[in-house]
């Protein structure tokens, strides 16, 4: 193992090539600053520097190591910052989920409750609605997004169609919620989508109505929730968790319609 005091030395006499001045630099004297040197290459096994009366000089070795040395200090200087931000809570590596989980040791907040809304071609004659029935969408075709893709949202969606007394007949599915809207645009059928979606996107071919509910359950309305494991104890967990302390429904608005796109 070499210390890093000894490639700072040797630094020092590189950058120097003179023992004397590189001894001031470092305040140290000269005869302990020479034996550091050659403690160093000891340990490497090869010599560093080619001394003679006229001076110092880096060896082609030498030269190598230099690099070596600097790439060394730099990086660990590198690595004690990175440690002391990991420390401070604004550094490291968080997964975060948009579903409530129900398990042990895990704890959820609601971040956002964002109303579901129904996706019409302008032409659609439900288009002119203030606000839409689901039952008078019992023989619609419907474009969904793949249930692997979230299984929660997408059973939510199902759930409400069911509370309305039937099963949506979905005859498309896009994995990308700006896709889903295009086929919603180009007529293959209407789309249950959160209503951030209707803030962007086509509106000159696309309208967006609100659904009145059948029922008081299932809501029309889907939740974006960060969850977290009580047993992290990461303080870059408990720094993100505080900025949500604040009300952060602006700042998250296009959140849950990224999630399923």
């Amino acid at each position: 193992m070499i210390e890093t005091r000894l490639l700072r030395q040797f630094i020092a006499v590189a950058e120097e090539l003179h023992f004397h001045k590189a001894a001031i630099r470092l305040h140290m004297a000269q005869p302990p600053l020479s034996q550091a040197i050659h403690r160093l290459e000891d340990k490497l096994g090869f010599s560093l520097f080619t001394r003679n009366k006229r001076g110092v000089k880096l060896t082609p070795a030498g030269s190598a190591f230099l690099s070596a040395a600097y790439s060394t200090l730099k990086a660990l200087e590198l690595g004690i910052e990175h440690a002391r931000q990991v420390s401070e809570g604004i550094a490291g590596k968080l997964t975060v989920t948009a579903l409530p989980i129900s398990a042990e040791n895990v704890e959820s907040r609601l971040l956002l409750d964002e109303e579901i809304v129904m996706a019409l071609p302008a032409h659609h004659p439900k288009a002119k609605e203030g606000q839409i029935d689901l039952r008078d969408f019992a023989g619609e075709d419907f474009v969904f997004t793949p249930e692997a893709l979230g299984t929660g949202y997408h059973s939510q969606l199902t759930a409400l169609c069911e509370a309305a007394g039937f099963y949506p007949k979905v005859v498309q599915e896009a994995a990308q919620i700006h896709t889903l809207i295009g086929l919603v645009a180009c007529g293959f059928g209407v789309a249950l989508v959160p209503e951030s979606i209707a803030n962007s996107i086509m509106r000159d071919r696309v309208v967006f109505r609100g659904i009145h509910p059948v029922t008081a359950s299932p809501n029309p309305a889907i939740g974006l929730y960060m969850s977290w494991s009580t047993h992290n104890e990461s303080p870059l967990m408990d720094s993100f968790i505080s900025m949500f302390d604040l009300d952060v429904a602006p700042q998250v608005e296009g959140m849950l319609a990224a999630r399923v796109s």
